[in-house]
């Protein structure tokens, strides 16, 4: 099992759906999860999120390049 996505994302990483910033309403929920297991190919993670009360909201396979990690203060992490 890996241990790490092609792009360097680790089970544990806070991320953001990049698309979190625009106007549709799904993507604004999916700024707060974290990758709780990465693929055999390294081309997709597994993400929880949860909602800005911090209980449980998604979870669901995304490709690496659809998310962008975020340090602990909710900043990118670039």
């Amino acid at each position: 099992m890996r241990t790490e996505a092609l792009n360097g994302l680790k089970k544990g990483d806070r991320v953001r759906h990049k698309k979190s910033s625009g106007n549709n309403h799904w993507y604004q929920s999916l700024n707060n999860g974290t990758v709780e297991d990465v693929s055999l190919s390294g081309k997709t993670v597994y993400v929880k999120w949860v909602d800005g009360r911090g209980q449980y909201h998604h979870w669901a396979m995304y490709r690496c390049d659809a998310l962008e990690k975020i340090d602990e203060g909710g900043k990118n992490n670039e």
